[in-house]
């Protein structure tokens, strides 16, 4: 039998076949982004304008790729560290929003699935060091 690997998670399966891992997607939007009080609110002003200024905070790039490889990428999404439907109060608390590049954020949101509490942590202090270093180099110049 020949296998192939699945584009989405990576998974070995026998060629012509679809992965398990498409219904799983689907599933997993449909109990989490279509939620009302959250499409309501990313279609928001409110939102725009947070997500703006965090991408400016961040300076347009991606955190999580520098952090961890040191490649500037343009950052075209930004993450809750913590969700919404976890802590809604944390919507726009921009020291839980994190600039990254689409790529990242569906690889972060695959590491949340192995060990949510432990990612959360890692991008909380990553995001707090990453800042910090900006702060400093902005200062200097």
């Amino acid at each position: 039998m020949i296998y192939k690997r699945c584009s989405r998670c990576g998974k070995r399966i026998p060629s012509g076949s679809r992965c398990d891992c498409l219904k799983l997607r689907h599933k997993e939007y449909d109990k989490y982004s279509r939620d009302k009080k959250s499409k309501q609110y990313y279609d928001s002003k409110e939102w725009e304008q947070t997500r703006q200024n965090t991408l400016e905070l961040d300076d347009g790039i991606d955190v999580y790729l520098f952090m961890t490889e040191g490649i500037v990428e343009i950052a075209d999404t930004v993450h809750h560290i913590v969700p919404l439907r976890d802590d809604w109060t944390k919507r726009n608390d921009v020291d839980n929003l994190m600039s990254l590049h689409h790529d990242t954020h569906s690889k972060i949101e695959r590491m949340y699935r192995k060990n949510k509490s432990n990612m959360e942590k890692e991008l909380k202090e990553m995001l707090e060091q990453y800042r910090s270093l900006r702060e400093g180099r902005s200062k200097k110049f």
